[in-house]
């Protein structure tokens, strides 16, 4: 979790990209939330990436179907779950901001709370 982060897209239309940091697996399913705090003419899209800890690269999208499409000021919540894809043992968040207006100075301020790690009922 992070206090606060604050993206500008660049030209309109244009979309930026990036990945935050890699953090261990804690459980098989996993509840992320996004809080937009403020935000002008911008949408923010928030994906799962994981890998094992001997794989190279940027990992492999968790579940291709799920993802946050935030473009509105308050929380906004996906879950990940083993019945996707699936967890390997290493996850970090990718980060996609567009612009939504036409002006150069659109923008979005947003946090990522805590995650939310829990496992499968096994019956």
């Amino acid at each position: 979790m992070f206090d606060g982060q604050l993206l500008f897209p660049g030209a309109a239309g244009a979309a930026l990209s990036f990945y935050g940091p890699w953090f261990p697996r804690q459980g098989d399913n996993l509840r992320v939330t996004v809080d937009i705090v403020q935000r002008v003419s911008s949408q923010l899209t928030v994906r799962v990436f994981t890998k094992n800890s001997e794989d190279t690269g940027d990992g492999a999208d968790a579940d291709v179907g799920t993802s946050i499409v935030a473009s509105a000021t308050g929380r906004a919540t996906a879950e990940w779950t083993s019945g996707t894809a699936g967890l390997k043992e290493m996850v970090r968040y990718k980060y996609t901001v567009q612009s939504t207006g036409t002006g150069a100075t659109d923008w979005v301020l947003f946090r990522m709370l805590a995650p939310i790690w829990f496992d499968t009922v096994k019956v």
